[in-house]
């Protein structure tokens, strides 16, 4: 047999192709993979595909649908994005995260008369991005950049977990396109909050400022990359900084919460504060979340946050104090959304503020995409398998985050594509309406 594989080594973010020939006609080919993180070679994953070669004995997976598999459709990348846990020793692929080194992906291909094995090398970042830490007198974190960057810089900001070394999946493929990209904590860190509440707003004036005059960075326009709670961060920092000239979210809301810690309520005080003093926010009821976990257990479906924070806002007497004020905004926004999200209510958020946005004659651009069968996964295709973010059991049920393995590994794929895009456009000026 004769394997024909495009980008057999590439960033692990972008698409490969695979195409067999040579194969008798009308015969079965056996395609496995087996996958381990380089950070955690206790957990292997596998997956596998079988086909049917054609009459001129060949097999293409962007046009040949496996007639077995862990995966349906005709798609080059099925095999990689439907790899699930084959081995554990109960390791969490959450710690300890590294992109010194790559993923290696071994691939087996098995005919009635061969068998091959090829190995797919799946990297974090280009051999000339640089990773430097950051630690000033104001804030610590990490930059990454080329020495030939393409001058813009983009601030990530991560979401309630708090997982900095998690951000590295995604801070360095996007400067290996060439972009500064500085990822920094917002609690649970030297001088910061211990946990996810009054996060002081002018702790990133301090940032800003550095970004504005550091001679790696040196730019007066700032890019902000927001995930979840990052994404309503994100939008709340726009709203009162007009040096923020571009920003995406993905699955961000309309309005400021209550600090949480965990799955129980946090000190009723927001999760933002400017001068000491709590952002108006709406209150988060966990009564709801405990009333509606027990009738999805009941009933046998999964559960998650998203009618929680639904019924709190319809509850609360103070949604537009608690409103981030998004049209105060000088910025280009890029939101990005699953239908089918159930950490909160995205998708709801979402229109309200492209809503408000238009009732406002906004000046600037302004972007939503939506993915019906996306629910609320990592803002990066083919890393981290979906079958690991999707749903786990836990309090004696299944808890989701919503949507499809499929549905989401599109939407992470178009949505990641776009977002380098938007982040390459120049900024608009105010648009004429």
């Amino acid at each position: 047999m004769k394997i024909d594989i495009y980008n057999i080594e590439a960033l692990a973010s972008e698409k490969i192709k695979i195409k067999i020939c040579e194969l008798s006609p009308n015969s079965k080919l056996r395609i496995s993979m087996k996958m381990e993180l380089p950070w955690c070679t206790e957990e292997e994953y596998s997956s596998y595909g079988v086909f049917v070669s054609d009459e001129k004995g060949e097999v293409d997976l962007d046009l040949n649908s496996p007639v077995e598999g862990t995966y349906k459709v005709a798609d080059s990348m099925g095999l990689i994005y439907s790899l699930k846990k084959s081995r554990s020793q109960g390791k969490n692929i959450a710690e300890n995260i590294s992109i010194n080194e790559p993923i290696i992906m071994n691939m087996v291909f098995e005919s009635d008369d061969e068998k091959r094995e090829i190995n797919l090398k799946r990297l974090f970042k280009t051999e000339d991005v640089i990773v430097k830490n950051i630690c000033e007198k104001n804030f610590s974190g990490q930059l990454f950049y080329k020495e030939k960057s393409n001058g813009k810089t983009v601030l990530m900001l991560g979401g309630s977990d708090g997982n900095m070394s998690s951000l590295s999946l995604m801070a360095a493929p996007l400067a290996s396109k060439g972009f500064n990209v500085l990822t920094v904590p917002y609690f649970a860190s030297k001088g910061l909050p211990d946990k996810l509440e009054k996060v002081p707003l002018e702790y990133f004036e301090k940032i800003f400022e550095w970004i504005e005059t550091n001679e790696i960075t040196n730019c007066k326009e700032i890019l902000l990359h927001g995930t979840s709670k990052g994404g309503e961060l994100a939008l709340l920092l726009a709203s009162r900084y007009k040096q923020i000239k571009k920003v995406v979210v993905i699955e961000p809301h309309a309005y400021c919460f209550q600090a949480l810690n965990g799955m129980m309520s946090g000190n009723n005080v927001s999760s933002w504060s400017y001068r000491g003093q709590s952002i108006p926010y709406i209150e988060v009821d966990n009564n709801i979340f405990f009333e509606d976990r027990k009738h999805a257990v009941e009933n046998g479906i999964p559960f998650g946050f998203a009618s929680t924070y639904k019924k709190s806002i319809e509850r609360a007497s103070n949604k537009e104090e608690a409103r981030i004020k998004v049209e105060n905004s000088e910025a280009d926004i890029l939101m990005i959304s699953g239908k089918e999200g159930n950490i909160w209510n995205s998708y709801d958020g979402c229109l309200e503020i492209l809503h408000n946005l238009k009732k406002s004659n906004y000046k600037y651009k302004i972007e939503l995409l939506i993915y019906d069968k996306m629910g609320h996964p990592i803002p990066i295709p083919y890393i981290i398998p979906i079958s690991e973010t999707l749903s786990m059991n836990m309090m004696k049920g299944v808890f989701s985050s919503g949507g499809t393995i499929e549905g989401n590994v599109k939407g992470q794929f178009e949505s990641w594509k776009r977002t380098i895009e938007f982040f390459m456009e120049p900024l608009s000026q105010k648009l004429k309406k």
